[in-house]
């Protein structure tokens, strides 16, 4: 065994793709027959509220990290709230955890069971996940955050090309009439996305390997929204070839998607392919909670050195795999519709009291001790090295017109779920505009992320 660093660093690069791959990696394997079931042809603007929650968890971590720098969501909790009521919060967070790790790996085990490997006992391809745990348990998050970075890019390139790749196989007529569906499916659907958005919530175990609040906040809105982004892509053109009613009855649409691409004669297995970029990137998300679940466990003991504990915890989680779920209904219906609940009730009021109660000792400390430095660790804000004609907008003004397009987002889906049912044009020209200006909400979030890379630079 050895000691963890405790200056682990990733920078807001790897916390982006990190971020995105947690939002991505359970999207394609669970919840998407659910979304076509509930809201049909309107099921690919079931992520708008997810996005919504995302950016409200981004704007939490960067208010926490200004507030308490160098600290991650464990370490902040106990400091905040006390010892014991600090580690009843912990203790809550890190059952969410071990449930997300425990869904995660039953789900790539049975996703591997039911389509690839179906001789090999279930129980055999779960041990070898825990070994793949076991082995990534003895490094840091840095580790993982550099595997990702070389399997992630593939990823958002397949999912990229797939509409190019069925192009022959359109048929958007499938996809009409837009945004006739009742508010409450869309409601519906959108609140049970709301189950993989709390996933995002385990990047606050690696809260500090970043001083910068703006470097944060930035990394996991670009990184969440370019996971949505894609999300709302292949549900899309899942609708736009199966149709909005045959993917309701498979479990696994995604991979029915891939199944039908065929480019040539020679080329009509390219589910393989993608399954060997698949995998890493499922994979690399579930290491990423086992490592969050590590770090909140020895935070415990207040420790951050997790190797030792690493083994016993591995095996207690393929134990509890291999008890939790009695078949893939169970596990895809635990997934899909009580994901949403716990996150609903715990994630709004833990924020709630870490803020209100941060704030209020943080002011507390700042009257007792005027001249102390507590709120100077965050750098200068990037607006004030802006100046060249490509970079007119500071970092500021992206910020906040990515907010403001998400409003439009917003706007667009709500007046085409009350008018689109009475004109079919107010509907195309909505979802048109949903489409457009969640692409350039992407664009918003990334200049964020330059813009504060060209300060850091220039510093």
């Amino acid at each position: 065994m050895f000691p963890i660093d405790n200056k682990q660093v990733i920078n807001q690069r790897q916390l982006s793709w990190l971020a995105s791959s947690i939002v991505t990696s359970g999207g394609i394997l669970t919840l998407q027959n659910e979304l076509i079931r509930i809201n049909q042809m309107d099921a690919w603007f079931s992520y708008l509220i997810s996005i919504l929650y995302v950016f409200l968890i981004a704007g939490f971590f960067g208010y926490m990290v200004k507030l308490y720098p160098d600290k991650n969501i464990f370490e902040m909790s106990k400091e905040i709230l006390g010892p014991w009521v600090g580690t009843i919060i912990n203790l809550l967070i890190l059952f969410h955890f071990w449930q997300i790790v425990v869904r995660d790996i039953s789900s790539v085990s049975r996703f591997s069971s039911t389509l690839l490997l179906h001789t090999t006992p279930l129980e055999i391809l779960i041990l070898l996940t825990c070994v793949l745990l076991i082995y990534f348990g003895k490094t840091s998050v840095e580790v993982i955050a550099r595997v990702n970075d070389l399997f992630y890019p593939l990823f958002v390139v397949t999912m990229m090309i797939m509409p190019l790749l069925l192009s022959n196989e359109f048929y958007l007529r499938l996809t009409t009439p837009l945004l006739t569906m009742p508010l409450q499916n869309w409601t519906a659907s959108s609140i049970l996305t709301l189950g993989s958005a709390g996933d995002i919530f385990i990047l606050g175990a690696f809260l500090h390997m970043l001083s910068n609040a703006n470097h944060v906040r930035s990394a996991i809105r670009h990184g969440s929204l370019l996971g949505f982004f894609l999300l709302t892509l292949i549900l899309f053109v899942i609708i736009a070839v199966l149709g909005p009613k045959m993917p309701a009855s498979f479990s696994y649409p995604t991979y029915n998607l891939v199944q039908t691409i065929h480019v040539t004669d020679f080329l009509d297995r390219l589910d393989l392919v993608m399954l060997m970029i698949w995998y890493p990137t499922v994979t690399c998300k579930i290491i990423t909670i086992y490592l969050a679940l590590l770090l909140g466990i020895s935070s415990l003991f207040n420790e951050r050195n997790y190797p030792m504990i690493n083994k016993p915890i591995a095996l207690l989680l393929a134990l509890s795999t291999c008890l939790s779920f009695k078949s893939t209904t169970e596990l895809l219906s635990f997934s899909n519709f009580s994901s949403p609940v716990i996150v609903l009730a715990y994630q709004p009021f833990i924020m709630v009291l870490l803020v209100v109660f941060g704030y209020r000792k943080k002011q507390k400390y700042t009257n007792n001790f005027p001249n102390s430095d507590g709120g100077t660790h965050v750098k200068k804000d990037p607006k004030q090295n802006s100046g060249k004609l490509s970079q007119r907008m500071t970092y500021t003004q992206w910020l906040w017109g990515g907010n403001l397009i998400l409003v439009i987002c917003v706007a667009f889906v709500l007046i085409g779920l009350m008018l689109g049912e009475k004109s079919a044009m107010i509907g195309t020209i909505c979802a048109v505009g949903f489409g457009s200006c969640l692409l350039l909400a992407n664009l918003t979030t990334y200049m964020e992320l330059t813009k504060l890379k060209q300060a850091e630079n220039s510093n």
